[in-house]
């Protein structure tokens, strides 16, 4: 029998409503990275964590005093200071840490236990360029301690949880995640910090931040701006606890040079492929000048690791103690070499202050056209409004330009005046000194 014209069509356009429609894609799965309350973890975590209360006496210099009160002040009752921060415990038997900053100059210290024991601290060690102080009590039975974790493998999003001292409020917690790390804010040679959203204010200096395992991944130490808190990597913080139980402070290994930030283009002309940082300066009598390193040397490697930033090597040499040989690759007027440096010890900030070794400010990019008057091959002047402003100075001996030997100040002249940056070696003060100039 033959099948209807229309019923064949009809047969013929249902056939593609049996197809069975794909699904549409499932969201992401996200498995939650904090627990539905931290209340459990804030009970195993608190008793670790203490208040600090410290209180100093202020003094008054003999200048500032007139002559006839000077005989009373013996007898006289000077007023205190009062200050308050954080801490926590990191052993059974009371050593806890804090930060230096919590602590110096106080005349006591009160450390006071969750569970409102007080406790007479006293200040172990301390080191000034970590901001950290290690403290100890003695109570009559072993005490709870937090355990150390591990910075190097906090990633930028983790939860962390601070648990401290905020205006006075004892075991204040709060959560935020890890926003950043490896943040230099200024505070000293070996900035590192952890950049959190858990809410630091004053009183929480000192205390933990933990991971969500309750492991202690930093010392919450500043605050710049609302909601933005920095602590120290706790792995900054564990190799300084012995030293600082044993000697009360902490040794550092150090070079004795100034260094100056290059840019990529700077660092290739130098004949650095993979970038570098420059010497700017080698102080006479230092570790850095034995072991012959030299001022327009480019520092590309120490102990066979590339270094990109004057910070990579004030840490690493910092990481080092006095006497440890380290190996630099250096170029130097565009050959490799490999030199043996023994390090010294880093001296005091004041004696630092006293002669800049740190890394040199970056160079920026760009002014304007040098304009350098010369006798001969010595600096007489620099004009103020040029790019060799604050870089050269009256009294420069020039050496070399560009690893160019200066023969006469009409060829530096030439130099000088061509367009790109500029690489000069000068004799300042009977030392020799590399200066980098941006381009123009």
């Amino acid at each position: 029998m033959r099948m209807p014209l229309f019923a064949a069509f009809a047969l013929a356009v249902a056939i593609p409503s049996f197809a069975v429609a794909a699904p549409p894609p499932a969201p992401l799965a996200i498995t939650p990275a904090a627990p539905a309350s931290l209340a459990p973890l804030v009970d195993q975590l608190s008793p670790a964590v203490v208040s600090i209360a410290v209180k100093q006496k202020l003094s008054m210099d003999d200048a500032q005093v007139p002559a006839w009160v000077r005989p009373f002040m013996d007898h006289m009752q000077m007023p205190e200071t009062e200050g308050q921060g954080s801490g926590f415990l990191i052993s059974a038997d009371g050593y806890l840490l804090t930060n230096n900053h919590v602590v110096e100059h106080a005349d006591t210290v009160d450390v006071v236990l969750g569970n409102e024991r007080h406790f007479t601290a006293r200040v172990v060690g301390t080191d000034s360029r970590t901001d950290v102080a290690l403290l100890k009590i003695d109570a009559p039975s072993p005490l709870p301690f937090a355990e150390l974790g591990d910075s190097s493998g906090v990633r930028v999003g983790d939860w962390s949880l601070a648990i401290g001292n905020p205006f006075g409020l004892d075991h204040s917690v709060t959560l935020g995640i890890v926003s950043a790390k490896g943040r230099a804010i200024g505070a000293g040679p070996y900035d590192d910090f952890l950049q959190t959203q858990a809410a630091i204010n004053p009183g929480n200096s000192g205390g933990p931040l933990f991971d969500m395992q309750g492991r202690v991944i930093g010392i919450n130490t500043a605050i710049v701006g609302q909601g933005i808190g920095f602590a120290i990597p706790i792995d900054q913080v564990k190799p300084l606890v012995e030293e600082l139980k044993t000697k009360g402070s902490v040794s550092r290994g150090w070079l004795g040079v100034q260094l100056a930030e290059v840019d990529e283009a700077t660092a290739t002309q130098m004949g650095g492929k993979g970038g570098g940082v420059a010497v700017a300066e080698v102080t006479n009598g230092t570790p850095a000048q034995k072991s012959g390193l030299k001022a327009g040397d480019l520092v590309v490697a120490l102990d066979g690791a590339p270094v990109k930033r004057g910070d990579d090597i004030v840490r690493a040499v910092g990481a080092l103690k006095p006497g440890k040989q380290v190996k630099l690759d250096v170029i130097r007027d565009g050959k490799p070499q490999t030199l043996t440096a023994t390090l010294g010890e880093r001296p005091t900030e004041d004696a630092l202050a006293r002669g800049e070794y740190g890394t040199a400010p970056a160079v920026k990019s760009p002014s304007a056209r040098p304009v350098v008057e010369l006798d001969g091959t010595t600096v007489k002047a620099v004009d103020p409004e040029s790019r060799y402003d604050k870089r050269l100075a009256p009294g420069d001996k020039l050496l070399k330009v560009d690893e160019k030997p200066v023969k006469d100040g009409a060829s530096v002249q030439s130099m000088l005046a061509a367009p790109g940056g500029h690489r000069v070696l000068v004799q300042r003060g009977g030392r020799e000194l590399f200066v980098i100039v941006p381009a123009q």
